[in-house]
């Protein structure tokens, strides 16, 4: 079976430009936007809104565009942020590889969610967001980074966006029990959302 091809990071912009340029097209001609399938296999990885910011972090930091793209590709297949135990442990498998844990670090700090748009959801793949999160708890790798990060959202989250900070504080209640540091963040979240 032949190997299938990563994309480059210029023909992901390219897609992911022609589709947009579609979408405008039908909003600014009142056309109907067609939903179809997928035209070529992997195409749900093509247009998920993580995989061109983490492809580029990806560059940034000199990682394996094939090891992230294997993070791009779980990712696109989750329909929602984790909730259970079993659910974050999907990420256990790429929070032991380091370059995945610098890809992630690098596209977190510069994949922000933008709380000043009222449609920023339809941009943005809290998904994928919430799962990089669940990784970076629970990388041994670079730990005193990810800590840094964590409370960086935690602190952020608790500024700008109460519903993303109680998402977050679900992330320290499930993982504290293995993975002890975050109990401090926990309790400050808890003590931020309950009031």
């Amino acid at each position: 079976m032949a190997r299938k091809k990563i994309p480059s990071i210029d023909e992901l912009r390219d897609y992911r430009e022609k589709q947009e340029a579609y979408l405008q097209d039908c909003i600014k001609n009142h056309k109907t936007f067609v939903i179809t399938g997928p035209k070529f296999q992997g195409e749900n990885i093509w247009v998920a809104k993580s995989t061109l910011p983490l492809m580029e972090a990806t560059k940034e930091v000199g990682a394996s565009f094939e090891e992230i793209w294997q993070l791009c590709r779980k990712l696109a297949t989750l329909t929602h942020a984790p909730i259970t135990k079993k659910e974050y442990e999907r990420m256990i498998p790429f929070s032991k590889k380091p370059h995945t844990v610098d890809t992630v670090l690098q596209f977190l700090e510069t994949n922000i969610p933008q709380y000043n748009q009222k449609r920023h959801c339809l941009d943005f793949d809290i998904v994928a967001y919430f799962y990089c999160y669940a990784l970076i708890s629970l990388s041994d790798y670079r730990q005193e980074d990810c800590q840094k990060q964590l409370w960086y959202a935690v602190d952020d989250f608790m500024e700008r966006d109460r519903n993303m900070a109680m998402v977050l504080l679900r992330n320290m209640k499930v993982l504290e029990p293995i993975r002890p540091f975050l109990t401090p963040m926990k309790e400050k979240l808890e003590k931020a959302t309950e009031s």
